[in-house]
């Protein structure tokens, strides 16, 4: 079973499917996933992160981080706003994607923020930026079951 399915198997298996938040966690050969869920429903659910790690390769230089970084902004492309690669650390060991447009409400901005790091790790999480406070708060992840299969899927075929 696949690491996406291992994970709706951990959202079907949850005694209630309402808003009770928990820590889903599945593992598959090299690759382990966190979703920090918030609540779920037979169609969708929100999380506030999305943590993946993997030991599929021993270490990961600047050139191979960015290059994940590039893949996954191909792949992921249907999510609300298309991902960018928009730094890339060389001496920290980090690449950060971020969504193109934010989605703007008023006075808000939302956007997806995706970091990538040198131990083979991936955290994604969504932000809001109050443009009269400026300042940045957390925000809920809201996809159906399907977009966060193909979203785990497209994250492992992005490791290349």
């Amino acid at each position: 079973m696949s690491l996406s399915r291992k994970i709706v198997a951990a959202l079907d298996s949850r005694p209630d499917s309402g808003a009770i938040s928990c820590a889903l966690t599945a593992e598959d050969g090299p690759h382990r996933l966190t979703l920090h869920l918030t609540a779920s429903g037979p169609v969708g659910l929100a999380f506030d992160a999305l943590e993946f790690a993997t030991t599929a390769r021993p270490e990961w230089p600047s050139e191979a981080l960015l290059a994940w970084g590039e893949a996954l902004a191909r792949r992921v492309s249907y999510l609300m706003e298309p991902l960018v690669v928009l730094e890339n650390d060389t001496l920290g060991g980090t690449v950060e994607l971020r969504s193109h447009a934010p989605t703007a409400r008023a006075d808000l901005r939302s956007y997806y923020e995706v970091h990538l790091g040198s131990q083979g790790t991936l955290r994604l999480a969504r932000v809001c930026f109050d443009e009269v406070t400026r300042r940045r708060s957390p925000a809920s992840c809201q996809m159906t079951r399907e977009v966060l299969e193909r979203l785990i899927d497209d994250i492992i075929a992005s490791i290349g």
